[in-house]
């Protein structure tokens, strides 16, 4: 984050432009069930961005008003509330999480993270609003067909945060220097 307080212009332009994208990449994406995963993920990186350049606070605004709008805007509730669950505030939190010295707790701790969130969003989706089709997707892997999708989603969770982890070096030395540069 920059040293100099940030003019108001500046931060209603990034604020918008990230979550205007985010918007749109779930609401378009979010129809094709390939990416379906992989939408929440990539607006969860924008709210990184916008965490990285203005500060805790506007990130966690960001995702709120994301989540908010694509519940109401987007008509596929398994990726809104992927995003709602874990995806969209999870590139804040694990700078938090990152600062654990001991690797074999950080990584504990990060994967309670996501199976709380991910099990409460999925009792939702499937005792609340009714999508038990989520349910019979996992006969598809036959007897131990949910422990497969679990241990599946356990695999790209950890994929998502290693992902995260090499971003932002890249996003630091490439990406910063020129949104800080156009947008001052």
């Amino acid at each position: 984050m920059s040293q100099k307080p940030q003019r108001i212009g500046y931060v209603v332009a990034l604020c918008g432009i990230m979550s205007g994208l985010a918007l749109a990449v779930m609401f378009v994406l979010g129809f094709v069930p390939t990416f379906e995963y992989v939408t929440p993920a990539f607006a969860g990186v924008l709210v990184y961005i916008i965490r990285e350049n203005l500060g805790v606070r506007y990130g966690l605004v960001c995702y709120i008003s994301i989540g908010l709008l694509c519940l109401l805007i987007t008509s596929n509730y398994e990726v809104a509330l992927l995003f709602i669950f874990l995806l969209g505030y999870y590139p804040i939190l694990r700078e938090y999480l990152q600062k654990i010295k001991f690797k074999i707790l950080r990584g504990f701790v990060k994967l309670v993270v996501m199976a709380v969130p991910m099990t409460v969003c999925y009792w939702i989706l499937i005792y609340v609003m009714g999508m038990t089709y989520l349910l019979d997707e996992s006969d598809d892997f036959g007897k131990y067909g949910m422990l497969v999708i679990v241990v599946l989603a356990l695999f790209a969770f950890v994929a998502y945060d290693i992902f995260l982890g090499f971003a932002k070096p890249f996003y630091e030395k490439l990406i910063k220097q020129k949104i800080f540069k156009r947008m001052h």
